[in-house]
């Protein structure tokens, strides 16, 4: 049984993660980790591989301090993984906002907030009910890093990652010695990146970067950071003058890689599904008042219908997978278009379809999920070429892309939104979508759904 084969079985039967698979390059938890560093960039509004770019300078650190290699390995998986508690906070946070403030704008600045490199940049002040949510993030981590099959060591660092030696940070006010050494690194290592990335938004150029960061570590380190981190630190940017200059390049992904033990032994069938699980709840709690398991019942319905359309059981893995993922690039929305309850202007409509282009590139660049890639990016595609976001039309879009969209649009139609008052019941949803046979739908998946919700193969939770 190939690995895709057991996705759709485990999709279906117990939690049974059965055994890796061999054969041609396939996706590593390595991949997937990473994949989701640059999801949560997206979330952050910050550029891609911000996350890549903390995880090599605490890595480096790491082994420059001579650390067992387990430790170093702990520590750049928490780096990549950092703020994934940030998802989950973004419909709560929201309501809190200080006006005109977009969360992006607050998850940008608040690493460096909290350290007191830069003061409050708002009009007003950010109130407590905002900063008792903020403090809570990084305790939401341990979930997820166990369903990405990574060790308790590694959310042992991200929940305290922003404790500072002073006694000031978060969630816990640890100091000096009580933060584990991991999290010390962390905790400098996520400032760095907010210091380089402020001063390349001012002025560009490595000159100015490395004096932003020279100043920071000068004036605004002492007592706050581990001396022997900070001292580890500017000896290596001293002794490698290219350092910096490369983690702002493509070839931080290879850096990142090099720091990571290499993963030979592929995932098995049931473990990639929860890894998937797990990546596309990120996409969840931000669609949060979609209701909650949306990614999972569109992945039900898909694999339903690909079943009963005789599609190879590979295929039905993959689809799967790709229906569970195809709303991750949704984390670079901004969360007042997702909660709007009026309609939307051209420009907000046009922000909400670049999801699909975010999903393909979190997800670019990891081996074996070309055809998951390809379908989860056209599951907006409409049969006339008026969907988005590369107005495919008619059968120019594959046959995963066709079932992805219907298992959406039947999702969307039975799902509470913010901009209406009801979800209509499956058989309601049915004539609804029936308009669309041949406009913006496959007429065969049309009927094919017709029959599975007649036969009550669709369950609504």
């Amino acid at each position: 049984m190939g690995v895709f084969s057991e996705v759709a079985e485990r999709f279906r039967g117990p939690n049974n993660y059965g055994r890796p698979h061999q054969g041609a390059k396939m996706a590593t938890i390595n991949d997937l980790v990473m994949a989701t560093s640059k999801a949560m960039d997206l979330l952050e509004g910050k550029p891609l591989r911000s996350g890549l770019k903390v995880a090599v300078i605490a890595g480096s650190i790491a082994k420059i301090m001579a650390l067992p290699e387990r430790e170093v390995t702990s520590i750049v998986y928490a780096a990549l993984l950092h703020d994934i508690g940030m998802a989950r906070m973004v419909s709560d946070i929201f309501p809190h906002l200080p006006p005109g403030t977009t969360e992006k704008q607050l998850f940008q600045i608040h690493p460096l907030h909290n350290a007191r490199v830069i003061g409050n940049p708002y009009e007003r002040p950010l109130s407590a009910d905002l900063f008792n949510l903020f403090h809570q993030h990084p305790l939401s981590a341990k979930d997820f890093v166990r369903k990405m099959h990574l060790s308790e060591d590694v959310s042992d660092i991200i929940m305290a990652h922003h404790e500072l030696c002073d006694g000031s940070g978060y969630p816990f006010g640890l100091t000096e010695d009580q933060i584990p050494m991991g999290a010390r690194i962390l905790a400098f290592a996520d400032v760095v990146e907010c210091v380089l990335e402020s001063a390349a938004k001012e002025a560009s150029g490595l000159t100015s970067r490395r004096h932003a960061l020279e100043s920071f570590m000068e004036i605004k380190t002492a007592g706050k950071f581990d001396q022997n981190v900070v001292n580890v630190f500017r000896a290596l940017i001293e002794a490698n003058e290219d350092f910096l200059k490369m983690i702002a390049s493509l070839e931080v992904e290879n850096m990142v890689r090099c720091l990571l033990p290499e993963r030979t032994m592929l995932l098995s069938g049931g473990t990639l599904l929860s890894v998937a699980e797990a990546m596309g709840s990120l996409a969840d709690s931000i669609l949060s008042l979609y209701k909650t398991g949306r990614s999972r019942r569109v992945a039900e319905l898909a694999l339903t219908l690909a079943e009963t359309l005789g599609i190879h059981r590979e295929q039905c893995g993959e689809l799967a997978l790709a229906a569970l993922l195809m709303d991750i690039g949704h984390l670079a929305t901004p969360a007042a278009l997702l909660m709007k309850t009026g309609p939307l202007t051209a420009d907000e409509r046009a922000i909400i379809q670049e999801h699909p282009l975010a999903t393909q590139n979190i997800l670019k660049g990891v081996p074996g999920f070309e055809s998951i890639i390809l379908w989860a990016s056209e599951h907006h595609e409409r049969m006339n070429g008026k969907g988005y976001p590369s107005h495919k039309k008619g059968f120019e879009i594959s046959v995963g892309g066709r079932i992805l969209a219907l298992a959406d649009v039947f999702d969307a139609l039975t799902s509470p939104r913010p901009y209406r008052a009801h979800a209509h019941e499956p058989m309601d949803a049915l004539p609804v979508i029936g308009q669309g046979r041949m406009t913006l739908y496959d007429n065969q998946l049309v009927n094919l759904l017709r029959k599975v919700v007649l036969n009550r193969e669709v369950v609504v939770r």
